[in-house]
Protein backbone atom coordinates (compact mmCIF):
# COMPACT_ATOMS: atom_id res chain seq x y z
CA UNK A 1 0.00 0.00 0.00
CA UNK A 2 1.06 3.59 -0.51
CA UNK A 3 2.49 5.47 2.48
CA UNK A 4 1.79 9.06 1.45
CA UNK A 5 0.49 11.28 -1.34
CA UNK A 6 2.25 14.13 -3.09
CA UNK A 7 0.43 17.17 -4.42
CA UNK A 8 2.14 19.94 -6.41
CA UNK A 9 0.48 23.38 -6.20
CA UNK A 10 1.49 25.79 -8.97
CA UNK A 11 0.46 29.45 -8.68
CA UNK A 12 2.35 32.59 -9.66
CA UNK A 13 1.21 34.20 -6.37
CA UNK A 14 3.58 32.59 -3.88
CA UNK A 15 1.32 33.37 -0.89
CA UNK A 16 -1.66 31.69 -2.57
CA UNK A 17 0.50 28.71 -3.53
CA UNK A 18 1.69 28.27 0.06
CA UNK A 19 -1.76 28.82 1.59
CA UNK A 20 -3.34 26.34 -0.81
CA UNK A 21 -0.61 23.78 -0.18
CA UNK A 22 -0.99 24.07 3.58
CA UNK A 23 -4.76 23.70 3.36
CA UNK A 24 -4.66 20.65 1.08
CA UNK A 25 -2.23 18.87 3.39
CA UNK A 26 -5.25 18.45 5.68
CA UNK A 27 -7.55 16.96 3.01
CA UNK A 28 -9.12 13.55 3.62
CA UNK A 29 -8.16 10.65 1.36
CA UNK A 30 -10.30 8.18 3.38
CA UNK A 31 -7.23 6.03 4.12
CA UNK A 32 -5.45 8.24 6.65
CA UNK A 33 -2.29 8.47 4.54
CA UNK A 34 -0.14 11.56 4.90
CA UNK A 35 -0.59 14.20 2.20
CA UNK A 36 2.61 16.03 1.32
CA UNK A 37 2.22 19.27 -0.62
CA UNK A 38 4.75 21.41 -2.45
CA UNK A 39 4.07 25.04 -3.40
CA UNK A 40 5.71 26.26 -6.61
CA UNK A 41 5.28 29.85 -7.89
CA UNK A 42 7.30 29.28 -11.07
CA UNK A 43 5.50 27.61 -13.97
CA UNK A 44 8.81 26.91 -15.71
CA UNK A 45 10.29 25.22 -12.66
CA UNK A 46 7.05 23.33 -12.06
CA UNK A 47 7.21 21.88 -15.55
CA UNK A 48 10.77 20.72 -14.98
CA UNK A 49 9.83 19.23 -11.59
CA UNK A 50 6.88 17.35 -13.10
CA UNK A 51 9.07 15.88 -15.82
CA UNK A 52 11.63 14.59 -13.35
CA UNK A 53 9.46 13.54 -10.41
CA UNK A 54 6.16 11.81 -9.70
CA UNK A 55 3.17 13.48 -8.09
CA UNK A 56 -0.32 12.18 -7.42
CA UNK A 57 -2.28 15.38 -8.10
CA UNK A 58 -1.41 18.69 -9.75
CA UNK A 59 -3.13 21.93 -8.69
CA UNK A 60 -2.55 24.39 -11.53
CA UNK A 61 -3.21 28.09 -12.03
CA UNK A 62 -3.82 29.35 -15.57
CA UNK A 63 -2.29 32.80 -15.87
CA UNK A 64 1.04 34.15 -14.66
CA UNK A 65 0.17 37.75 -13.78
CA UNK A 66 3.82 38.73 -13.97
CA UNK A 67 4.06 37.90 -17.68
CA UNK A 68 3.34 40.36 -20.45
CA UNK A 69 0.91 38.85 -22.94
CA UNK A 70 0.74 40.08 -26.55
CA UNK A 71 -2.69 40.74 -27.99
CA UNK A 72 -2.39 37.65 -30.18
CA UNK A 73 -1.66 35.38 -27.18
CA UNK A 74 -4.67 33.08 -26.67
CA UNK A 75 -3.06 30.25 -24.71
CA UNK A 76 -1.99 30.99 -21.16
CA UNK A 77 1.02 29.50 -19.39
CA UNK A 78 -1.02 27.09 -17.26
CA UNK A 79 -2.59 25.59 -20.36
CA UNK A 80 0.89 25.20 -21.85
CA UNK A 81 1.99 23.31 -18.72
CA UNK A 82 -1.15 21.16 -18.92
CA UNK A 83 -0.52 20.27 -22.56
CA UNK A 84 3.18 19.56 -21.98
CA UNK A 85 2.51 17.27 -19.03
CA UNK A 86 -0.37 15.41 -20.68
CA UNK A 87 1.85 14.70 -23.68
CA UNK A 88 4.40 12.95 -21.44
CA UNK A 89 2.63 11.41 -18.44
CA UNK A 90 -0.71 11.11 -16.70
CA UNK A 91 -1.77 12.54 -13.37
CA UNK A 92 -5.09 14.09 -12.27
CA UNK A 93 -5.05 17.87 -12.72
CA UNK A 94 -7.19 20.49 -10.98
CA UNK A 95 -7.16 23.97 -12.49
CA UNK A 96 -7.48 26.43 -9.61
CA UNK A 97 -7.92 29.78 -11.29
CA UNK A 98 -9.68 33.13 -11.28
CA UNK A 99 -10.23 32.59 -15.04
CA UNK A 100 -12.14 29.31 -15.16
CA UNK A 101 -13.76 30.16 -18.50
CA UNK A 102 -10.37 29.78 -20.21
CA UNK A 103 -10.16 26.07 -19.35
CA UNK A 104 -13.77 25.00 -18.85
CA UNK A 105 -13.70 23.03 -22.12
CA UNK A 106 -11.02 20.77 -20.59
CA UNK A 107 -13.21 19.71 -17.65
CA UNK A 108 -13.49 15.93 -17.34
CA UNK A 109 -13.74 14.89 -13.65
CA UNK A 110 -11.92 13.22 -11.97
CA UNK A 111 -9.15 13.48 -14.60
CA UNK A 112 -9.38 17.24 -15.12
CA UNK A 113 -11.37 19.54 -12.83
CA UNK A 114 -11.93 23.28 -12.77
CA UNK A 115 -12.25 25.25 -9.50
CA UNK A 116 -12.77 29.00 -9.48
CA UNK A 117 -10.82 31.06 -6.94
CA UNK A 118 -13.42 33.78 -6.72
CA UNK A 119 -12.67 37.52 -6.96
CA UNK A 120 -9.28 39.07 -6.43
CA UNK A 121 -10.79 41.52 -3.87
CA UNK A 122 -11.97 38.71 -1.60
CA UNK A 123 -8.59 37.03 -1.62
CA UNK A 124 -6.56 40.21 -1.05
CA UNK A 125 -8.72 41.44 1.83
CA UNK A 126 -9.10 38.22 3.78
CA UNK A 127 -5.82 36.49 3.05
CA UNK A 128 -7.68 33.16 2.80
CA UNK A 129 -9.30 31.23 -0.01
CA UNK A 130 -12.90 31.70 1.16
CA UNK A 131 -15.62 29.37 -0.11
CA UNK A 132 -13.35 28.21 -2.91
CA UNK A 133 -11.23 26.18 -0.49
CA UNK A 134 -14.15 23.85 0.25
CA UNK A 135 -14.73 23.29 -3.45
CA UNK A 136 -11.01 22.68 -4.01
CA UNK A 137 -10.87 20.19 -1.13
CA UNK A 138 -13.89 18.37 -2.57
CA UNK A 139 -12.17 18.20 -5.95
CA UNK A 140 -9.03 16.68 -4.39
CA UNK A 141 -11.09 14.16 -2.42
CA UNK A 142 -12.97 13.23 -5.60
CA UNK A 143 -9.62 12.26 -7.13
CA UNK A 144 -8.78 10.08 -4.12
CA UNK A 145 -12.24 8.50 -4.19
CA UNK A 146 -11.74 7.58 -7.85
CA UNK A 147 -8.81 5.31 -6.91
CA UNK A 148 -6.60 6.77 -9.65
CA UNK A 149 -3.72 7.80 -7.33
CA UNK A 150 -3.73 4.33 -5.75
CA UNK A 151 -3.58 2.64 -9.15
CA UNK A 152 -0.73 4.81 -10.42
CA UNK A 153 1.38 4.46 -7.28
CA UNK A 154 0.99 0.68 -7.07
CA UNK A 155 1.92 0.21 -10.73
CA UNK A 156 4.95 2.50 -10.38
CA UNK A 157 6.11 0.60 -7.30
CA UNK A 158 5.61 -2.72 -9.05
CA UNK A 159 7.70 -1.64 -12.04
CA UNK A 160 10.41 -0.13 -9.80
CA UNK A 161 10.60 -3.34 -7.74
CA UNK A 162 10.81 -5.62 -10.79
CA UNK A 163 13.44 -3.36 -12.38
CA UNK A 164 15.48 -3.50 -9.16
CA UNK A 165 15.20 -7.30 -9.10
CA UNK A 166 16.37 -7.50 -12.72
CA UNK A 167 19.35 -5.24 -12.11
CA UNK A 168 20.48 -6.82 -8.84
CA UNK A 169 19.63 -10.49 -9.32
CA UNK A 170 20.38 -10.84 -13.03
CA UNK A 171 22.32 -7.98 -14.56
CA UNK A 172 24.99 -7.68 -11.84
CA UNK A 173 25.71 -11.39 -12.06
CA UNK A 174 25.81 -11.49 -15.84
CA UNK A 175 27.35 -8.11 -16.62
CA UNK A 176 30.57 -9.42 -18.25
CA UNK A 177 28.55 -11.41 -20.76
CA UNK A 178 26.01 -8.72 -21.60
CA UNK A 179 27.73 -5.33 -21.15
CA UNK A 180 28.53 -5.02 -24.87
CA UNK A 181 25.08 -6.16 -26.01
CA UNK A 182 22.83 -3.18 -25.27
CA UNK A 183 19.97 -4.35 -27.49
CA UNK A 184 19.82 -7.66 -25.63
CA UNK A 185 19.73 -5.82 -22.32
CA UNK A 186 16.81 -3.64 -23.37
CA UNK A 187 14.77 -6.56 -24.69
CA UNK A 188 15.46 -8.73 -21.66
CA UNK A 189 14.37 -6.01 -19.25
CA UNK A 190 11.21 -5.14 -21.20
CA UNK A 191 10.20 -8.78 -21.51
CA UNK A 192 10.76 -9.27 -17.78
CA UNK A 193 8.54 -6.29 -17.00
CA UNK A 194 5.83 -7.54 -19.38
CA UNK A 195 5.84 -11.00 -17.83
CA UNK A 196 5.76 -9.54 -14.32
CA UNK A 197 2.70 -7.46 -15.20
CA UNK A 198 0.96 -10.40 -16.85
CA UNK A 199 1.60 -12.65 -13.87
CA UNK A 200 1.22 -10.00 -11.17
CA UNK A 201 -2.50 -9.33 -11.52
CA UNK A 202 -3.35 -10.88 -8.15
CA UNK A 203 -0.56 -9.03 -6.34
CA UNK A 204 -1.55 -5.72 -7.90
CA UNK A 205 -5.22 -6.31 -7.12
CA UNK A 206 -4.39 -7.14 -3.50
CA UNK A 207 -2.24 -4.02 -3.17
CA UNK A 208 -5.07 -1.90 -4.49
CA UNK A 209 -7.64 -3.61 -2.28
CA UNK A 210 -9.59 -4.83 -5.31
CA UNK A 211 -11.09 -8.28 -5.75
CA UNK A 212 -10.24 -10.35 -8.81
CA UNK A 213 -13.67 -11.98 -8.54
CA UNK A 214 -11.96 -15.36 -8.62
CA UNK A 215 -13.86 -18.34 -7.30
CA UNK A 216 -12.77 -21.38 -5.34
CA UNK A 217 -12.09 -23.25 -8.59
CA UNK A 218 -9.34 -20.84 -9.55
CA UNK A 219 -11.28 -18.84 -12.13
CA UNK A 220 -9.96 -15.58 -13.53
CA UNK A 221 -11.47 -12.14 -13.97
CA UNK A 222 -13.30 -11.81 -17.30
CA UNK A 223 -11.39 -8.67 -18.30
CA UNK A 224 -8.24 -10.78 -18.69
CA UNK A 225 -9.75 -12.09 -21.93
CA UNK A 226 -9.30 -8.72 -23.61
CA UNK A 227 -6.81 -6.02 -24.54
CA UNK A 228 -8.56 -2.64 -24.29
CA UNK A 229 -7.82 -0.31 -25.92
CA UNK A 230 -6.49 -2.62 -28.59
CA UNK A 231 -3.60 -1.82 -30.88
CA UNK A 232 -4.15 -0.07 -34.20
CA UNK A 233 -2.96 -3.04 -36.25
CA UNK A 234 -5.28 -5.86 -37.31
CA UNK A 235 -4.83 -9.32 -35.86
CA UNK A 236 -6.54 -12.61 -35.22
CA UNK A 237 -8.85 -12.27 -32.23
CA UNK A 238 -9.91 -8.68 -32.90
CA UNK A 239 -13.49 -8.21 -31.70
CA UNK A 240 -15.37 -6.05 -34.18
CA UNK A 241 -18.67 -4.23 -34.12
CA UNK A 242 -20.18 -3.23 -37.41
CA UNK A 243 -22.60 -3.85 -40.27
CA UNK A 244 -25.04 -6.71 -39.71
CA UNK A 245 -24.62 -9.47 -42.29
CA UNK A 246 -26.86 -12.54 -42.28
CA UNK A 247 -24.77 -15.67 -42.70
CA UNK A 248 -27.51 -18.24 -42.06
CA UNK A 249 -31.25 -18.46 -42.63
CA UNK A 250 -32.82 -19.26 -39.29
CA UNK A 251 -35.47 -18.08 -36.89
CA UNK A 252 -33.37 -15.41 -35.17
CA UNK A 253 -34.98 -11.98 -35.39
CA UNK A 254 -31.79 -10.40 -36.76
CA UNK A 255 -28.18 -11.15 -37.51
CA UNK A 256 -25.37 -10.42 -35.12
CA UNK A 257 -23.44 -7.18 -35.33
CA UNK A 258 -20.46 -8.55 -33.38
CA UNK A 259 -17.69 -10.39 -35.23
CA UNK A 260 -14.26 -11.78 -34.50
CA UNK A 261 -11.32 -12.08 -36.88
CA UNK A 262 -10.10 -15.65 -37.51
CA UNK A 263 -7.52 -14.87 -40.21
CA UNK A 264 -3.95 -15.43 -38.90
CA UNK A 265 -2.28 -12.23 -37.70
CA UNK A 266 0.72 -12.78 -39.99
CA UNK A 267 -1.57 -12.29 -43.00
CA UNK A 268 -2.83 -8.93 -41.71
CA UNK A 269 0.43 -7.01 -41.18
CA UNK A 270 -0.31 -3.50 -42.45
CA UNK A 271 2.67 -2.98 -44.77
CA UNK A 272 2.52 -6.49 -46.28
CA UNK A 273 -1.08 -7.70 -46.16
CA UNK A 274 -1.37 -11.22 -47.56
CA UNK A 275 -5.10 -11.70 -47.02
CA UNK A 276 -7.25 -10.47 -49.91
CA UNK A 277 -10.22 -11.53 -47.83
CA UNK A 278 -10.59 -11.71 -44.07
CA UNK A 279 -12.38 -14.54 -42.28
CA UNK A 280 -14.88 -13.43 -39.64
CA UNK A 281 -17.08 -15.45 -37.31
CA UNK A 282 -20.33 -14.02 -36.00
CA UNK A 283 -20.66 -13.52 -32.26
CA UNK A 284 -24.22 -13.91 -31.00
CA UNK A 285 -25.58 -12.54 -27.76
CA UNK A 286 -25.69 -15.26 -25.11
CA UNK A 287 -29.20 -14.20 -24.15
CA UNK A 288 -30.50 -15.57 -27.47
CA UNK A 289 -29.61 -19.18 -26.61
CA UNK A 290 -32.13 -21.59 -25.01
CA UNK A 291 -29.72 -22.85 -22.32
CA UNK A 292 -29.31 -19.30 -21.01
CA UNK A 293 -33.04 -18.55 -21.26
CA UNK A 294 -33.96 -21.76 -19.38
CA UNK A 295 -31.47 -21.00 -16.61
CA UNK A 296 -32.79 -17.44 -16.23
CA UNK A 297 -36.35 -18.76 -16.11
CA UNK A 298 -35.93 -21.78 -13.81
CA UNK A 299 -32.60 -21.16 -11.98
CA UNK A 300 -32.19 -24.82 -11.03
CA UNK A 301 -29.06 -26.90 -10.58
CA UNK A 302 -29.74 -28.82 -13.78
CA UNK A 303 -30.29 -25.71 -15.92
CA UNK A 304 -27.15 -24.15 -14.45
CA UNK A 305 -25.14 -27.27 -15.26
CA UNK A 306 -26.43 -27.33 -18.83
CA UNK A 307 -25.56 -23.66 -19.28
CA UNK A 308 -22.01 -24.14 -17.94
CA UNK A 309 -21.52 -27.12 -20.27
CA UNK A 310 -22.73 -25.00 -23.16
CA UNK A 311 -20.32 -22.19 -22.24
CA UNK A 312 -17.53 -24.77 -22.20
CA UNK A 313 -18.60 -25.79 -25.71
CA UNK A 314 -19.81 -29.17 -24.50
CA UNK A 315 -23.58 -28.82 -24.97
CA UNK A 316 -25.90 -31.65 -23.99
CA UNK A 317 -27.18 -31.58 -27.55
CA UNK A 318 -25.31 -30.25 -30.53
CA UNK A 319 -21.78 -30.25 -31.87
CA UNK A 320 -18.84 -30.05 -29.52
CA UNK A 321 -16.38 -27.22 -30.24
CA UNK A 322 -18.88 -25.32 -32.40
CA UNK A 323 -19.03 -22.43 -29.93
CA UNK A 324 -16.54 -20.29 -28.04
CA UNK A 325 -17.69 -18.17 -25.10
CA UNK A 326 -16.51 -14.58 -24.69
CA UNK A 327 -17.44 -13.32 -21.18
CA UNK A 328 -18.89 -9.89 -20.56
CA UNK A 329 -16.30 -7.30 -19.51
CA UNK A 330 -15.97 -3.56 -19.88
CA UNK A 331 -18.51 -2.77 -22.63
CA UNK A 332 -18.39 -6.20 -24.25
CA UNK A 333 -21.59 -8.21 -23.62
CA UNK A 334 -21.69 -11.98 -23.08
CA UNK A 335 -21.05 -13.35 -26.56
CA UNK A 336 -20.96 -16.75 -28.23
CA UNK A 337 -18.66 -17.19 -31.23
CA UNK A 338 -20.39 -19.53 -33.67
CA UNK A 339 -17.99 -21.34 -36.02
CA UNK A 340 -20.87 -22.22 -38.34
CA UNK A 341 -21.53 -18.54 -38.96
CA UNK A 342 -18.53 -17.65 -41.08
CA UNK A 343 -18.25 -14.81 -43.57
CA UNK A 344 -15.54 -13.42 -45.78
CA UNK A 345 -15.00 -9.73 -46.42
CA UNK A 346 -12.44 -7.82 -48.46
CA UNK A 347 -9.57 -6.50 -46.37
CA UNK A 348 -10.56 -2.94 -47.27
CA UNK A 349 -14.02 -3.54 -45.79
CA UNK A 350 -12.50 -3.77 -42.32
CA UNK A 351 -12.66 0.03 -42.28
CA UNK A 352 -16.44 -0.30 -41.94
CA UNK A 353 -16.04 -2.12 -38.62
CA UNK A 354 -15.06 -0.68 -35.26
CA UNK A 355 -12.44 -2.65 -33.36
CA UNK A 356 -13.88 -2.85 -29.86
CA UNK A 357 -11.20 -4.98 -28.21
CA UNK A 358 -8.71 -7.75 -28.93
CA UNK A 359 -8.93 -11.18 -27.36
CA UNK A 360 -5.68 -11.58 -25.43
CA UNK A 361 -3.20 -14.46 -25.37
CA UNK A 362 -3.65 -17.38 -24.71
CA UNK A 363 -7.41 -17.07 -25.28
CA UNK A 364 -6.95 -15.92 -28.88
CA UNK A 365 -4.77 -18.95 -29.61
CA UNK A 366 -7.36 -21.21 -27.94
CA UNK A 367 -10.05 -19.64 -30.14
CA UNK A 368 -8.00 -20.32 -33.28
CA UNK A 369 -7.22 -23.88 -32.19
CA UNK A 370 -10.87 -24.65 -31.49
CA UNK A 371 -11.92 -23.19 -34.86
CA UNK A 372 -9.35 -25.29 -36.71
CA UNK A 373 -10.34 -28.37 -34.74
CA UNK A 374 -14.02 -27.82 -35.46
CA UNK A 375 -13.57 -27.15 -39.18
CA UNK A 376 -11.02 -29.94 -39.61
CA UNK A 377 -12.83 -32.64 -37.67
CA UNK A 378 -13.29 -36.01 -39.37
CA UNK A 379 -16.54 -37.87 -39.00
CA UNK A 380 -16.21 -41.61 -38.37
CA UNK A 381 -18.86 -44.29 -37.75
CA UNK A 382 -19.47 -45.19 -34.10
CA UNK A 383 -17.74 -48.34 -32.99
CA UNK A 384 -19.96 -51.13 -31.70
CA UNK A 385 -18.53 -51.26 -28.20
CA UNK A 386 -20.88 -54.04 -27.14
CA UNK A 387 -19.34 -56.43 -29.66
CA UNK A 388 -15.80 -55.36 -28.67
CA UNK A 389 -16.50 -55.90 -24.98
CA UNK A 390 -18.16 -59.28 -25.64
CA UNK A 391 -15.01 -60.40 -27.45
CA UNK A 392 -12.84 -59.25 -24.52
CA UNK A 393 -15.00 -61.28 -22.17
CA UNK A 394 -14.86 -64.37 -24.43
CA UNK A 395 -11.06 -64.15 -24.66
CA UNK A 396 -10.75 -64.50 -20.85
CA UNK A 397 -13.14 -67.44 -20.54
Amino acid sequence: MVDSWRILVVDDDEDVAKTTAAFLARADDKSGKEIRTIAEPSFKKALSTLREDNFDILILDVRDQGMLYPVSQNIDIGINVFQEIRSQKFLPIIFYTALPNLVMSLSNPPFVQIVSKGTEDTRSKTGILGDAEDILRDAVELVFDSGLPYLLQVIRRHIDARTKDFMVDFLEKNWPAIKDRESDLVHLLLRRLIVSLEGGVSALADALGYSEDSDADGGIHATRFYVVPSTEDRRMGDLLHGPSVRTMDDDNDDSASWYIILTPSCDLVADRVKADQVVLAECLLLEKFPDYQNWMKENTKSTKTRLINFLRSRPDKGQEDRYYYLPAAWQVPDLIVDFQRILYIDYAELEEYTKFASVDSPFAEALSSKFNRYMGRIGVPDLNFKVALDRMREATD
